[in-house]
């Protein structure tokens, strides 16, 4: 399974979704094409990195996978894009391309003109997935997300049905220590006994926060292999 996450606008969760929703549950390399932003490292998930002009390395590359994730940066997708219409036919190289979303208006609007161009170099709609990102428990997407739904409606991409993340906490707690959710759920160390053997307070402080991001990773792990299955199934 070869995924592009992309999206013309920044600060929709790009690299979060690749290092956090994707990498875990394909097992693939992900490649960041990316020349200004942070991409996935900052998630300490490892990346490959390459910019949008750098088209025919990263298709060689994925020609010898079967499984890769390519995180395309909002500064580089309309290299991307016209890359990609320079090499004729290479959209089939992907299977799916997932296009995040967040709830501001600039952001949605956005989504919209990612999917108008990708349609525009020959990708089939089926192979277009919206995916909501950055949710309250309390939104009304069909309220919130009006405007996606509604471009969707005409069938140019599909927003499949529990394809949603969560905001959470954790995720930025992540970054902050560049830890990759994966390597939190195989991290077995018993930070309860941490705690009890604790030196100083830094020591004690540095144990509670790791029982936080343990008792959040429960909620978040179940969102996110619930969006999984909603995106690989639609």
């Amino acid at each position: 399974m070869k995924v592009c996450v992309l999206n013309f606008s920044g600060n929709v969760g790009k690299s979060t979704i690749a290092a956090h929703l994707l990498q875990p549950r394909l097992q693939a390399q992900v490649f960041s094409v990316e020349s200004l932003n942070v991409d996935a490292s900052s998630d300490g998930v490892e990346v490959a990195r390459l910019r949008g002009k750098h088209y025919n390395e990263l298709q060689q590359r994925l020609m010898k996978l079967d499984n890769a994730i390519v995180d395309v940066g909002s500064s580089n997708v309309e290299d991307f894009l016209k890359m990609m219409q320079h090499y004729a036919d290479s959209q089939e190289e992907f299977d799916l391309f997932v296009v995040p979303v967040v709830k501001d208006g600039k952001q949605q609007a956005d989504t919209v003109n990612t999917i108008r161009a990708l349609r525009a170099i020959g990708v089939p709609a089926t192979k277009i997935l919206v995916l909501i990102n950055k949710v309250e428990t309390d939104d009304d997407l069909r309220t919130d997300f009006a405007g996606v739904f509604g471009f969707c409606a005409s069938g140019e991409a599909t927003i499949p049905e529990g394809g949603v993340i969560f905001s959470n906490e954790l995720f930025a707690m992540l970054k902050t220590q560049q830890l990759s959710i994966g390597a939190l759920n195989d991290d077995a160390t018993d930070y309860r006994q941490r705690l009890r053997e604790a030196a100083n307070e830094e020591e004690q402080d540095a144990a509670i926060q790791m029982i936080a991001m343990k008792r959040l990773a429960k909620t978040c792990n179940k969102n996110l292999d619930a969006a999984f299955a909603a995106l690989f199934a639609a």
